[in-house]
């Protein structure tokens, strides 16, 4: 088996691995052993294989010639702004989660990072019905509490004292949320790291960090038109942003304020894409979402998982064990995927094998990650060897250059020496005239190098004979 995959600076760059060499136009050509090393990146076989719902997302992607993973994970972000706010995962450990999902789409310019991200949306039609914003573009942090925002009319709490309307409750227009459900995509995430580290950041980065959470978003203004405040639990956000290796490695240096930890890693190459067409299954049968969660929604957890759950949390607020600084949200990441796998077969009930299935999801995207990490790490290494080659290379020049000009220097002193030696009581000027035109660079420091040696002195303007001659 093989397969074609275009790669130019994609983590792990492929080439560079030794895997095989590029093909014309940057592609690289997989043989069974090359992708053997190239999927731990990606979803295993058996990941796909263990419902018939994964094989229907995997068969969508393939459709239209995209990464099973890509979708799949377009398709978490996509479920997680569409179910209820109110559904959320309470495992007794913290807070309840909500599922509000993040997503990032990784993958070289031109692998389908865009059009794979609309997959979603033909296998998950918004509801009818539902006040859904879809596919917003992500702006700033109000920007993305505004997505919830609108006019509405409400009582005042008054009523009209004469004229037509008399006895009638006064209204007025107030700014307040309207709509609980919100899905935004970025295309280039270059964007998103600029605002992260420029002079909105700290707008973006919070709201971001809160929202993945489900956290109240938005800010408290003096005036009505300029408040915007989304409260917990009111509200279900997607996010889909496509990068780059290159553009995204710098969203990694947030580490420490959490951003990264809070996205599920998902790459736009499979090797597993076939080279012919294949069907597209249409909708998912995703009852839930057609026929509405209930009134009080709630998700539950097998007590095998509650149990795993409660004993990993304890080791680490008793400061037994620690997790890396990028595996933080590990836990909560997990829940979330765990709960819609759950929610995708139509159940409020999380089980052991939507436990299992989470944590495949979940070292898949750690070690796509760390494949990033490790490409950013190769990329530095890189540039620090060139630019200790070139260090090297203008000593190296520099110290030849020394040396030519001390060669020439000694032989200019030499000849000086002795024309003076023939010539005695010339002039400096005159001196200087009968050496070769090229060599006159070095005549001041050939005349102190021939009187340093005695081969001259100096008196006045004057050049005489020293005590020795040049040999």
């Amino acid at each position: 088996m093989t397969a074609v995959i275009s790669a130019p600076n994609w983590a792990p760059d492929i080439a560079k691995e030794g895997l095989v060499p590029a093909l014309p136009g940057g592609a690289v050509l997989l043989d069974e052993a090359s992708m053997s090393r190239f999927r731990p990146r990606l979803l295993p076989e058996d990941f796909w294989a263990a419902r018939e719902v994964l094989m229907l997302v995997r068969q969508a992607a393939h459709a239209r010639a995209r990464s099973g993973d890509l979708v799949l994970g377009g398709l978490f972000s996509r479920m997680g702004s569409l179910v209820p706010p109110q559904l959320r995962a309470d495992t007794g450990v913290g807070s309840a989660a909500s599922l509000n999902m993040f997503t990032i789409l990784l993958g070289p310019s031109g692998s389908g990072k865009s059009s794979a991200a609309h997959i979603p949306k033909l296998l998950l039609p918004a509801p009818i019905g539902l006040d859904f914003l879809d596919n917003l573009p992500l702006g700033s942090g109000e920007g993305i509490a505004e997505a919830y925002m609108g006019d509405q009319e409400v009582e005042t709490g008054e009523t009209y004292r004469g004229g037509q309307r008399k006895g009638e409750p006064k209204t007025e227009t107030v700014r307040m949320q309207v709509r609980h459900n919100a899905l935004f995509y970025a295309d280039e995430g270059e964007s998103l790291t600029k605002q992260l580290f420029g002079r909105t950041g700290a707008t973006v980065g919070e709201t971001l960090r809160r929202a993945w959470t489900g956290g109240t978003i938005g800010q408290h203004n003096g005036q009505k038109v300029t408040t915007r405040v989304v409260s917990e639990g009111t509200y279900s956000l997607g996010l889909a942003v496509g990068f780059q290796p290159e553009t995204a490695l710098p969203l990694l240096d947030d580490a420490a304020a959490g951003t990264p930890q809070r996205f599920l890693w998902v790459s736009s190459t499979d090797p597993a894409i076939p080279r012919e067409p294949v069907p597209h299954p249409g909708p998912l049968d995703l009852a839930l979402f057609r026929r509405g969660f209930g009134t009080e929604p709630r998700l539950s957890f097998a007590g095998e998982i509650l149990r795993e759950i409660r004993d990993d949390d304890w080791t680490r607020a008793t400061g037994a064990t620690a997790l890396p600084q990028l595996d933080s949200h590990k836990p909560l990441m997990r829940v979330k995927v765990a709960s819609l796998l759950a929610v995708m077969c139509n159940r409020l009930d999380v089980t052991v094998e939507d436990w299992q299935l989470a944590l495949a999801v979940w070292e898949t995207s750690a070690k796509l990650r760390d494949a990033l990490l490790e490409y950013g790490a190769r990329q530095v290494a890189e540039k620090e060897e060139k630019r200790v080659k070139a260090h090297v290379d203008r000593e190296m020049r520099a110290h030849s250059a020394k040396h030519d000009a001390d060669v020439n220097v000694e032989r200019v002193a030499r000849r000086a020496g002795k024309r003076v030696h023939e010539a005695p009581g010339m002039s400096r000027a005159k001196l200087n005239s009968v050496i070769a035109a090229r060599d006159r660079r070095y005549f001041t420091r050939a005349l102190e190098l021939a009187e340093a040696r005695g081969w001259v002195e100096m008196e006045g303007d004057r050049v005489m004979p020293g005590d020795s001659m040049p040999t």
